[in-house]
C-alpha cells in the first residue's frame, strides 16, 4: 500500500502540469504546484491545495532550486514532479534535493543529454542498433555550400537543442537554400545539423522506466499539430505499434533509463519502416491523452517514487481521440496564416470530434480561462502560437 505524502508541482502554468495535479489530487496526494506567475493556470485548480511563486529556472537555477526546498520545510511535500525543462535542472541538483527530504524520481544528467541533445541522441541510437534519420553537422558558414551540393529537399534543419518544433527548420527547395541556411545557422542559440528527411505519420510511444525496466508502455497518433512545421499535436489518438514499443523499450533500457519518457517516431504505415526522430524525457505535451485511455502515469510516477516500484501497466483503451482544446484554434490560426485558405482549415476543425481535452474540464473550469489569458498575453507580445523566449534551456549549462 502506498504511504501518502504530499507532492510538488512546478511549470504550473501549462496544461501538462494541470493534468498531473489533477492525477495526484484524484488518487488522494495533496499537491502543492508553482510557478513564476501568479496566474499560471494550475493554481486555480480545485485540485491544487496550495501554491507558490519561484524564480526563473532559466535564469536563477540555484534560486528555484532553493524555494522548492523552502516548500518542503513548510508543507512537508516529500515528492517532487518536474513537468518540463525544470527536469534537468531537478536532475543536476538532486543530491541537494534529496539531502532535504525531496525524492526526486529522473535520470541522471548525463543520461538526460543523452536524449534530449539531438546529435547526441542520433549517436546513441546508432550505438543501440536503432533505426534514426542520418545527421551531418554544421561545422562552420565555410563548409555550407558543399553541405548543399549534396542533398536532397526539402532539407530538416535542427538546433541541437529544441522542444515543441523551437529550433526546428525547413528548406523546400535548393532556391535561396544557401541563405535560408546561412540566417537559421547565424540565428541559431545551439549548434545546428542537417537531419535526413523521412516520410511518415508521427508517433510517440511514452514509458514508465524503473532503472531500465519498463513499468507502464503507452503508444499515440498525431493527428494535428500546433505547428505546420510540427510540434506539440493537438489532436491525437491512442493506439499500438508493437515494432514502436519494442525500440522505444530498446533505447531506454539501454540508457538505464528510470522516469518518464516519450520517444517520437516517423512511422510509414505502408512500408513498416520506423524511424526515431526525437525523445523528451520528462512529461509530454498529450499526456491527459494516456491519462484518459487508462495509463496514469503521473500518480504511477509518483507511487514509483515512494513505494520503490509498481506493477507493470499492459493494456489500455484503444481509439480514445482528445484534443488541446486552445492548441487547435492556435492550430486553426496557424494554418491560416500559412496556407492563405479560411474555409478548409475550418472545415477540418469542426469536423474533428474528440473524447476529452487536456485544459478544459467541466468540473474544473477556471484553469482553461486563465490558461487563455496567458496564451494571449503570450500572442499579443510575440504575434507567434509558437514564441521561443524564455522556452529553451541549454542543458550543458546545467
Amino acid at each position: 500500500m502506498t504511504k501518502q505524502t504530499g507532492a510538488l508541482v512546478t511549470y504550473g502554468w501549462n496544461r501538462v502540469a494541470y493534468n498531473v495535479v489533477r492525477s495526484l489530487a484524484k488518487n488522494n496526494v495533496k499537491v502543492a504546484v508553482g510557478d513564476v506567475s501568479k496566474l499560471a493556470m494550475s493554481r486555480f485548480s480545485r485540485y491544487s491545495e496550495s501554491s507558490f511563486k519561484y524564480p526563473s529556472f532559466y535564469q536563477d537555477p540555484a534560486g528555484f532550486i532553493e524555494s522548492l526546498i523552502k516548500q518542503q520545510d513548510k508543507h512537508r511535500k516529500s515528492v517532487y514532479l518536474p513537468v518540463h525543462e525544470e527536469t534537468f535542472i531537478a536532475s543536476r541538483y538532486r543530491s541537494m534535493l534529496e539531502k532535504s527530504g525531496i525524492t526526486v524520481p529522473v535520470s541522471s544528467i548525463e543520461i538526460l543529454k543523452k536524449l534530449h541533445k539531438k546529435d547526441r541522441l542520433h549517436d546513441t541510437c546508432q550505438n543501440l542498433g536503432l533505426p534514426t534519420p542520418a545527421i551531418v553537422k554544421i561545422e562552420s558558414l565555410n563548409n555550407i555550400k558543399s553541405l548543399l551540393a549534396d542533398m536532397d529537399y526539402p532539407l530538416v534543419v535542427k538546433d541541437s537543442q529544441t522542444n515543441s518544433a523551437k529550433g526546428v527548420h525547413y528548406i523546400q527547395s535548393e532556391k535561396n537554400a544557401f541563405q535560408e541556411l546561412t540566417e537559421i545557422y547565424n540565428a541559431s542559440k545551439f549548434s545546428p545539423f542537417l537531419q535526413q528527411y523521412v516520410e511518415g505519420e508521427g508517433y510517440g510511444v511514452s514509458l514508465l522506466m524503473n532503472h531500465g525496466e519498463p513499468r507502464a508502455v503507452f503508444t499515440h497518433k498525431r493527428l494535428r499539430e500546433k505547428t505546420h512545421t510540427g510540434g506539440t499535436s493537438t489532436l491525437r489518438v491512442s493506439t499500438k505499434v508493437p515494432l514502436l514499443e519494442e525500440y522505444a523499450i530498446e533505447l531506454l533500457s539501454g540508457l538505464n533509463y528510470h522516469g518518464v519518457a516519450m520517444v517520437e517516431f516517423k512511422y510509414n504505415e505502408k512500408t513498416g519502416q520506423a524511424y526515431i526522430i526525437d525523445v523528451n524525457p520528462r512529461f509530454w505535451g498529450s499526456l491527459s491523452l494516456a491519462i484518459q485511455s487508462g495509463v496514469d502515469f503521473p500518480y504511477l510516477l509518483y507511487k514509483m517514487a515512494v513505494d520503490g516500484d509498481v506493477p507493470a501497466v499492459v493494456s489500455y483503451k484503444e481509439g480514445v481521440k482528445v484534443k488541446w482544446l486552445l492548441g487547435d484554434v492556435l492550430t486553426l490560426f496557424s494554418e491560416i496564416k500559412h496556407t492563405g485558405k479560411f474555409i478548409a482549415p475550418l472545415r477540418s476543425y469542426v469536423s474533428s470530434n474528440s473524447d476529452g481535452f487536456d485544459d478544459l474540464y467541466y468540473d474544473d473550469p477556471l484553469p482553461f480561462i486563465f490558461q487563455s489569458a496567458y496564451y494571449l498575453k503570450k500572442f499579443l507580445t510575440t504575434m507567434s502560437v509558437n514564441p521561443t523566449q524564455d522556452a529553451l534551456l541549454d542543458i550543458d549549462t546545467v
